[in-house]
């Protein structure tokens, strides 16, 4: 239980000391790294196929220093160069640029998923139990002894958590249709994550880059939590909730 809390303890000191500086003040690049603006005529992102394969000013992919929300030019073994994306299979000549922004688009929809979950995972366990005894609902963290229903936790195949996967899994694949046709749509000066909603700021602003390296940050702290909860829950067998301290056991 100590180990336990401790490693909750010493996360919310790393997000708050270093990458949760991200969403409030977001890191700016190192010296070595010039943000560039695009340069191409009517251009508003960072991510403008017309920028970033036509003019000189753009540098190499490999060397980190793309400019774009929330790099720091850390890619040792230069992944961003190996194209393992579904459309490789049809064109085996796409630029670096084109599979970099393929590659930002997916750590998107991974984060935001991410970010949903990390706040839902401690929730269910917490808040099932007592909805369940006041509504007269099945307790759906019971079987697994308080830890949430997962692959490697078990309980998956009780009562409605099929039907609800399922129906999760139909409304991501829309969601994902209607990301498609926006790429379509807006062709080279497409964004990463972008489904056309409300925004709060101006593409091509500062405002507007502030905010995308929030996300990016805060979506990776997420998957790095995600990942840190299960292993917890199959390590020690504890709740994750349990850890939180406000949360109590």
């Amino acid at each position: 239980m100590i180990y336990a809390r401790s490693s909750v303890v010493i996360a919310a000191v790393l997000f708050f000391s270093t990458q949760g500086e991200a969403f409030f003040n977001p890191m700016k690049a190192p010296d070595k790294v010039v943000v560039e603006k695009p340069q191409g005529p009517g251009c508003a992102n960072h991510f403008c196929m017309n920028c970033q394969e036509k003019s000189s000013n753009v540098r190499s992919i490999a060397d980190g220093s793309t400019g774009l929300p929330g790099d720091i030019g850390f890619d040792p073994l230069s992944l961003a160069n190996v194209d393992l994306l579904l459309d490789s299979a049809t064109d085996k000549s796409r630029s670096k640029a084109r599979v970099l922004r393929d590659y930002r688009d997916a750590e998107l929809k991974h984060g935001r998923l991410a970010m949903l979950a990390a706040v839902a995972f401690p929730l269910q366990e917490k808040l099932n139990p007592l909805l369940a005894a006041q509504f007269r609902m099945p307790n759906l963290v019971a079987e697994t002894g308080g830890l949430s229903p997962t692959v490697l936790n078990g309980g998956l195949e009780q009562g409605p958590i099929p039907a609800a996967v399922l129906a999760f899994a139909v409304l991501v694949s829309l969601v994902e249709l209607r990301g498609l046709d926006i790429k379509k749509a807006e062709g080279d000066s497409w964004v990463p994550g972008d489904y056309g909603t409300l925004r709060i700021a101006e593409r091509g602003s500062e405002q507007y880059f502030s905010l995308q390296e929030g996300e990016i940050w805060n979506s990776r702290i997420a998957m790095l939590a995600i990942l840190g909860y299960v292993v917890q829950e199959v390590v020690t067998g504890l709740p994750i909730s349990y850890t939180i301290p406000f949360f109590g056991s």
